[in-house]
């Protein structure tokens, strides 16, 4: 990728999908479509980890990070790894700087409504869309750029409250959502010449590198945190990593085979879909999930709406 930056000769992806096999657009779509699916079940959990058992956002990014180790062995025994610089540069770099970025992200859902967070998470594509035209030189359609603006105020239709300009957690969630923009076009730019496997194998080693460096530095408090894992918490653990990881993967795969901005653009779903697990769950469940509490007709009505958004923002998304 650096090669190609200084060479300036980044391949414009200008209506990637007028010149793609109808079989890989198909599995474009496909893909981005599941990732907010996987990860808005593990946004929940995490809320509810971070809220109800472990009030410790570092600690929680170390041992959810250290389960992705079986992964990463499982995916280099299986696959022939490149150690291409886009792979291991790249790859390592990004894994790296998320395990650092989760912590912003543990700290939010552990302060605040999990709808919230990931609300403003979703402000994402719009960093991916001005980082993609500037560095990776990917244009879209108007009606693909309409489709984002749709699917992003369909994210803010359901926050539980208004936004208090002064709250910390929120403001540091808007840092997560600008790296982690940068993130997925570095990404992206690596894919480009990298296989998919080879590329997450290096991710998670970055992150796994990275919770390593975290641990080294808090020792006590990483201690005291494993006290209180019991054997349910650990379930809960498995299962927000395995998709979360799950969700990485469907990401990159998307990437590897389209637009970043059209994937990016297509997670802004995942804000409606951490609404309707939490209500889901509240209902089987009450007092489970941190509660929506909201109440009125305004807001119900608010989450009709975003609904639809969602609705005629895909469909924008998708149109040629």
């Amino acid at each position: 990728m650096l090669e190609r930056v200084l060479a300036g000769t980044l391949r414009p992806s200008y209506q990637w999908h007028l010149n793609r096999p109808n079989g890989a657009v198909n599995y474009f779509w496909l893909f981005s479509a599941l990732v907010p699916f996987c990860l808005a079940g593990s946004n929940v959990i995490d809320n509810y980890v971070l809220h109800e058992r472990l009030d410790d956002p570092v600690s929680y990014d170390i041992l959810t990070t250290w389960l992705t180790i079986p992964i990463a062995v499982a995916v280099y025994l299986v696959w022939k790894v490149s150690f291409a610089f886009d792979a291991w540069f790249v790859g390592t770099a990004v894994g790296f700087a998320f395990a650092f970025l989760f912590i912003l992200y543990n700290f939010a859902m552990m302060k605040e409504q999990g709808t919230n967070v990931v609300s403003l998470i979703y402000t994402s594509p719009l960093f991916v869309a001005i980082l993609a035209l500037l560095f990776l030189g990917e244009q879209l359609t108007l009606t693909n750029y309409f489709g984002i603006l749709i699917l992003i105020l369909s994210a803010f239709l359901v926050l539980y409250k208004k936004l208090d300009t002064k709250n910390i957690a929120l403001g540091i969630i808007l840092v997560y959502a600008f790296f982690s923009a940068v993130a997925r076009v570095a990404s992206k730019s690596a894919l480009e010449s990298v296989d998919i496997w080879s590329y997450f194998f290096w991710f998670l080693v970055g992150g796994i590198i990275g919770t390593f460096i975290l641990a080294a530095m808090r020792p006590k408090k990483l201690a005291a945190a494993w006290r209180k894992v019991d054997a349910r918490l650990f379930l809960l653990f498995i299962v927000t990593t395995s998709l979360g990881e799950l969700g990485f993967v469907l990401l990159y795969s998307a990437f590897s085979i389209g637009s970043v901005v059209l994937a990016s653009g297509m997670s802004a779903i995942q804000p409606t879909l951490v609404y309707v697990y939490s209500a889901i769950l509240g209902r089987i469940r009450p007092g489970v999930i941190p509660a929506e509490r909201a109440a009125g007709r305004w807001v119900s009505a608010r989450k009709i709406v975003a609904v639809i958004l969602v609705i005629l923002g895909v469909l924008a998304l998708t149109g040629t």
